[in-house]
């Protein structure tokens, strides 16, 4: 298990981290946000490429700078290093004097992609090279995997590939915690999504948990009716907005709410909009925001 706890990292005046409290166990973890969100910088914390400024990382019990904790993790970052005219087996010998990695799973994985093995890897396509380095961090034989943008840059087929990889090697009891600005890429893969916005967790829950606080409809009115118009039947209004007659709202409630408003005030028309998962993420994100100034603003 990854325990996080009340974890800060500071770059000057931002604070990339702040105060975040986590906990990653085996299974696929979703770590999702914004760029800039500090996802990035959590997981090299989580590696022990970085120091907290406060709080600490414990790697099955053990803190995240200490050499026995490093052993336990892999970090792939979005721009890992392509060792000089080395192809796909220079690349490996040259994580290998580094790493603890198991060479037949690297050769499968990389015959399973399809990549060819005798070009430099620093000639491949910005896609080809991340597949090259995800199957070097799926070889690894270290029991936490974190992956940052693991997806960025590869096209559908090749993603549903590494996702059969990723699924295997949890199977196999890794934890992979996989971070992304795209949820997309994530879903029918991950156990859990952990959102992340301005350095703290926002929201976290599974597949089926996440989102299930919103409620969208769309509505023509034949009276003028605004935000705050709906807010008095008590709810909390996360999205209000008017194209031409029809008017886009998202609540937090469920389908009660819809009838609630329904009856108060008449619609011409009204119903239920589902939302799809990038929508989700940003409404998530638009919450969390929310919540943030309202604390600020109480305190």
């Amino acid at each position: 298990m990854i325990e996080i706890k009340s974890l800060v990292k500071c770059f000057g005046p931002t604070r990339a981290v702040d105060g975040l409290t986590a906990s990653f166990s085996n299974g696929i973890i979703g770590l999702v946000g914004q760029n800039g969100a500090g996802k990035s910088t959590l997981l090299r914390l989580i590696a022990g490429v970085y120091h907290p400024d406060e709080g600490e990382v414990l790697v099955d019990g053990i803190p995240a700078n200490d050499a026995a904790a490093k052993a336990k993790v892999f970090f792939l970052s979005d721009d890992p290093y392509t060792p000089k005219g080395a192809d796909v087996e220079g690349t490996l010998d040259f994580y290998l004097g580094l790493f603890d990695i198991d060479v037949d799973n690297y050769h499968r994985i990389i015959k399973a992609f399809g990549l060819p093995t005798k070009r430099a890897v620093a000639t491949f396509s910005k896609g080809m090279k991340r597949q090259v380095f995800i199957a070097l961090a799926l070889a690894m034989k270290a029991e936490h995997l974190l992956l940052d943008e693991a997806f960025d840059g590869l096209d559908p087929l090749i993603i549903d590939a590494i996702k059969s990889e990723i699924i295997s090697a949890a199977e196999h009891g890794k934890t992979v915690v996989i971070s992304s600005h795209n949820i997309f890429a994530l879903q029918r893969l991950v156990d859990r999504f952990v959102i992340v916005s301005k350095g703290h967790v926002a929201r976290e829950g599974n597949n089926e948990d996440i989102g299930t606080e919103f409620v969208k409809f769309q509505a023509v009115f034949s009276s003028p009716i605004n935000e705050e118009n709906i807010a008095s039947l008590g709810f909390r209004v996360i999205s209000f907005r008017k194209v031409g007659s029809v008017h886009h709202v998202v609540l937090l409630g469920n389908n009660e709410s819809i009838e609630a408003v329904q009856k108060a005030f008449n619609p011409v028309f009204i119903e239920h909009v589902p939302l799809d998962p990038q929508e989700i993420v940003a409404l998530e994100m638009m919450l969390a925001k929310k919540d943030q100034k309202g604390g600020e603003e109480d305190a």
